[in-house]
C-alpha cells in the first residue's frame, strides 16, 4: 500500500461489501440506474458550464464534465452512510448499487464524453474552436506559463 487513505478506503470498501446483502441489490437497480443517468447528465453539465466560464476549448469542456462523473468520493461517504442507516432499509441496497454502476458508469464517460459530443454536435476534434496547437516557447509549458 503506498498510503495510510488507501489502507482506509480498502477497510471501508471490506465492511461496505461485508454489510450489504447481493440479493437486496436486483430489486433496485433500476432505480440506481435512473439515479446515475441523472447524476452523470447532471456532473457533464457542470463541468461543461465551469470549464466555460475559465474560457476552455469546447473540447475540453466536454473533458471536464466527462471526468466529473468519475469523481464518486461524496457517493461513497452516502453509501457508508445509507448502509450504516436504520431509518429506510432499502437505502443501503440502492446506494450500494448506485456507487456500483458509478464505478462502472464513471472511467466510461472520462473516456467517451467527448468524442460523443463531438460526434453529436457534428464537429471534428480539429475543428473545434480554440483548439488550434500553439507552440512551446522554451521555458514554458503548453499553457503558457513559466
Amino acid at each position: 500500500m503506498h498510503s495510510s487513505g488507501s489502507v482506509r478506503g480498502g477497510v471501508f470498501f471490506v465492511f461496505f461489501g461485508l454489510r450489504t446483502d447481493p440479493a437486496s441489490i436486483l430489486p433496485v437497480l433500476l432505480r440506481a440506474l435512473a439515479l446515475a443517468v441523472v447524476t452523470t447528465l447532471t456532473k457533464v453539465a457542470t463541468g461543461y458550464w465551469a470549464a466555460r466560464r475559465a474560457r476552455i476549448s469546447a473540447k475540453g469542456r466536454w473533458r471536464a464534465g466527462g471526468t466529473l462523473v468519475a469523481r464518486g468520493e461524496f457517493s461513497i461517504v452516502i453509501a457508508g452512510l445509507a448502509v450504516t442507516a436504520v431509518l429506510d432499509y432499502g437505502l443501503g441496497p440502492l446506494a450500494t448499487a448506485y456507487v456500483l454502476v458509478l464505478v462502472v458508469l464513471g472511467p466510461l464517460t472520462a473516456r467517451y464524453t467527448e468524442p460523443l459530443a463531438l460526434r453529436l454536435t457534428g464537429r471534428t476534434a480539429s475543428a473545434v474552436a480554440g483548439d488550434i496547437p500553439r507552440p512551446v516557447v522554451r521555458g514554458q509549458d503548453t499553457v503558457g506559463r513559466p
